[in-house]
């Protein structure tokens, strides 16, 4: 099916989005790339700085209709460009080895596509979210759209897929991707000479039950799926050979392919912090952060992308198993029906988060192909 879009401007931009890479809420470059690209398109709307950078685009349509929401993911990674690239990245220690940089084209590419086939029906909202790799931006980008008073029927979005042939659409009912969060437990005593240790409060003991049994308590438990914790970092005391420690720090992912495994996880992974603070009088504090819940598809919105694919003769594979990564794409659900795909970048792509990983430009198109089968079966266009 021709589409009658220019796939070489499209491959233009992905190339100039990868140049000038920018990290979870630094993304104010990105955000002018896509904006100065949209303007040239004559959407109806350009909202900016959005949950931080990013940028809500509206085309109307000429009648009422559903609203449907197209998110991208736009910030790069703290990992340095190490290929040779024409369109390498010039920041610093930083790089596209995820794919947002091809997740915002081919989001961009449905406004390239709109500019000549104008919405008919309903109204068509496209999402540049920041912060993806941290957690934050959906959640953000949930508060702006309810700032601005819009509210989405439905919002979909993708991941290029490594190890899957490329162009195939693939996604499951059910979870998607797993909800994590990350877990940071201090643990506050009291320091004294090395010497003396029975005047201080050491957490060493502490440290080492609570580090042990953590790693083992998705055994001991039972949950509906998939859960993991998995000890990260920990920092005990300071170099010094005449002090014992007063202080200890232990982060801790904690993985769940539910929300409600998450829930038990959570109250069983403090439960153990706590018991083994008191048990050694030190005090406890945890927080977190990056939290992503779990990415998931209904019934009703796989058959959607299902007939979607189809329709525009994309193959549609369904997947077995939901993906142990996390995406907080997961956030939407609060507030619209989600559905969220894989779109294979290749079996020979290199990993995502890996140094040799890079988007690969053929399958721009069949990304934009798959939103507009979207946008036809909601009957927008």
């Amino acid at each position: 099916m021709d589409l009658n879009l220019d796939v070489e401007e499209l491959i233009q931009l992905r190339h100039l989005l990868h140049e000038n890479a920018e990290t979870s809420n630094n993304e104010e470059k990105t955000a002018k790339i896509i904006v100065e690209f949209l303007e040239d398109l004559k959407p109806d709307e350009i909202w900016s700085n959005q949950g931080g950078h990013g940028v809500i685009a509206l085309f109307k349509g000429k009648e009422p209709g559903e609203n449907i929401g197209f998110r991208a993911d736009t910030d790069a990674l703290h990992i340095a460009e190490t290929i040779h690239l024409e369109y390498a990245s010039k920041t610093p220690h930083t790089a596209h080895k995820c794919g947002h940089d091809g997740h915002m084209t081919m989001v961009a590419g449905i406004a390239a596509y709109l500019k000549n086939n104008p919405v008919q029906k309903g109204n068509v909202y496209l999402l540049f979210q920041p912060a993806e790799e941290t957690g934050e931006g959906a959640e953000r980008i949930n508060k702006a759209l309810k700032d601005l008073d819009i509210h989405l029927d439905y919002i979909f979005g993708l991941h290029n897929l490594p190890d899957f042939p490329k162009g195939k659409i693939l996604s499951k009912s059910g979870t998607f991707a797993a909800a994590s969060r990350g877990m940071v437990i201090k643990l506050f005593g009291k320091t004294s000479h090395a010497a003396e240790p029975e005047f201080g409060i050491s957490p060493v003991l502490a440290m080492a039950k609570i580090t042990t049994q953590m790693t083992n308590l998705h055994k001991e438990l039972e949950f509906s799926s998939l859960a993991l914790a998995t000890v990260i970092h920990a920092e005990l005391g300071e170099i010094a050979f005449g002090t014992t420690p007063g202080y200890a720090e232990i982060r801790v992912t904690l993985r769940a392919m539910k929300d409600e495994d998450m829930e038990i996880l959570i109250e069983e992974a403090e439960n153990l912090a706590r018991k083994h603070c008191e048990d050694e009088g030190l005090g406890c504090e945890i927080s977190y952060t990056e939290i992503f819940p779990s990415t998931e598809n209904s019934e009703e919105t796989v058959n959607i992308l299902k007939q979607s694919a189809s329709s525009m003769g994309l193959d549609y594979v369904p997947l077995e198993k939901p993906f142990k990564w996390s995406e907080d794409f997961g956030h939407y659900k609060l507030q619209s029906q989600t559905g969220f795909f894989g779109l294979g970048s290749g079996v020979e792509c290199a990993h995502l988060h890996d140094e040799f990983y890079d988007f690969p430009d053929d399958i721009i198109p069949m990304g934009v192909k798959m939103y507009i089968g979207l946008m036809k079966y909601f009957k927008v266009i």
